[in-house]
Parts: structure tokens; C-alpha cells; sequence
């Protein structure tokens, strides 16, 4: 078994608005410029779109129509939980398992973010945790916790 990446932070904002910052406003804190397909591939920057139910696909937008899909909502509970099928640039059969839960916390929230299922990639799987687990850090723990944070007004 790989061990899951998990990345645990709090943040300023009630479960509810750290909830809506993650599934509603991708767009502003997801580093697009650098984590998504389509800048990866030397395109202008992507929109990024989350259906907000059950069954609802994550995905990213070019400027020229292109769709890249990113995964799959399995888990929606607005406040609480969220859990994705995880396969930005792979075929969804190498879904990996992303979950985020929303806690109180005080004034706060703390929020979870566990990325596993790694054994689904195969020989990549150990390669792809580490490069997940480097890439977690600036993408949840610095991104989405700053628009959670700035979005206080």
C-alpha cells in the first residue's frame, strides 16, 4: 500500500464559506497557470468548472472550446465532505481518490485534504504520490487557504 497524502490546514472562515471557496470559486484559487493541462501544453489559461452535486465532473476549459477532465464528484455534502475521482491528464480508470473534509474549528475551520488510491497507477503510483504530495502544498495549503482567508469582506 502507498500512503495517502494528506494535507491538514486551518482556516479563517466558517465550514460553509471554505466549502463554497473550494467547489464554487476554483477558478480564483486554483493555480491555473501552473496545474492545469492546458498551460501545461503551452495554452492560454483555462476556466475551471465544478458541477456541485453528486455524479458532477470537475473539468477545465481552453479558450479554443478543448475539455480536459479532471475527475468525478462521488462524495457532496456542502460543509462537511467532499470526495473526488481523481484523474487530471489520465484516462478515468486511473482515478486516484481525493477527500476533503470541513470541520469547525473556533472561529475557523480545519480542513482535510487526503489524496490515496495510489495503487491504481500502477507503476507510477509511488512517483505520482510524491509529485502530488510537493504539488499539494502550494496548490491547498498556500492557494486555497489564502482565498479562504482573503474572503472575509
Amino acid at each position: 500500500m502507498i500512503t495517502p497524502v494528506v494535507k491538514t490546514i486551518r482556516v479563517d472562515c466558517s465550514p460553509e464559506r471554505a466549502f463554497e471557496v473550494f467547489t464554487g470559486d476554483f477558478s480564483k484559487w486554483w493555480p491555473i497557470q501552473t496545474h492545469s493541462v492546458t498551460a501545461m501544453n503551452g495554452g492560454e489559461l483555462p476556466e475551471i468548472f465544478c458541477e456541485r452535486q453528486e455524479g458532477g465532473k470537475l473539468y477545465e476549459v481552453a479558450k479554443d472550446g478543448t475539455r480536459h477532465d479532471w475527475g468525478t464528484l462521488k462524495i457532496y455534502q456542502p460543509a462537511k465532505a467532499l470526495s473526488i475521482l481523481w484523474h487530471i491528464n489520465n484516462p478515468e480508470s486511473m482515478a486516484t481518490c481525493v477527500d476533503v473534509t470541513f470541520e469547525k474549528d473556533g472561529e475557523g475551520t480545519r480542513v482535510v485534504l487526503s489524496h490515496h488510491d495510489w495503487e491504481k497507477l500502477g507503476e507510477i503510483g509511488s512517483t505520482m504520490r510524491e509529485s502530488y504530495n510537493n504539488g499539494w502544498i502550494s496548490v491547498f495549503e498556500v492557494h486555497f487557504k489564502n482565498a479562504c482567508n482573503s474572503s472575509l469582506a
